[in-house]
């Protein structure tokens, strides 16, 4: 099992870094994470045009098996318990799952209609580097409760 993180943007400070390899060495006692980053460099002050670029770089990531998870203030909403079911019954059916964060101006009509899913974090919008430390933390979460492990309380 793959679970494989692809943003695009900036590399995060020192302190999210700190955060998101705390996290991602949790989740590795789990399954197997990959973070990919991508930078796009355009100067280019059209957004769609941006946007295109971006898509290009993402797509080039995703093979056809994987099961594609947009992170988009406008997704679907879950609360801790259930985005552990659903991590669990993905991981059921699939053997790669790739999480997507856009850039700065989101992520591209495209990519949303071709994901198989588009999952919202919170009705807020985040900058992209702290999406990062809250879908790994999440993803731990989600592994603990899927393992009856303590972190997790209700």
């Amino acid at each position: 099992m793959l679970i494989k993180i692809v943003s695009i943007g900036t590399s995060p400070s020192s302190s999210l870094n700190e955060l998101i390899d705390e996290y991602t060495s949790r989740v590795a006692n789990f399954t197997k994470i990959e973070w990919v980053n991508y930078q796009i460099k355009s100067k280019d002050k059209n957004i769609n045009l941006k946007k295109e670029l971006e898509s290009k770089k993402i797509l080039s990531t995703i093979n056809k098996n994987s099961y594609v998870i947009a992170l988009d203030e406008k997704g679907q909403l879950y609360n801790s318990s259930k985005f552990s079911t659903f991590i669990e019954q993905t991981i059921m059916h699939h053997s790669e799952i790739i999480f997507l964060i856009g850039g700065a101006d989101g992520l591209s009509k495209t990519i949303l209609e071709s994901c198989n899913k588009v999952l919202s974090l919170s009705n807020l919008t985040f900058p992209h580097q702290l999406v990062k430390v809250l879908i790994i933390e999440q993803i731990y979460r989600g592994f603990s409760i899927i393992n009856n492990l303590p972190y997790h309380r209700e």
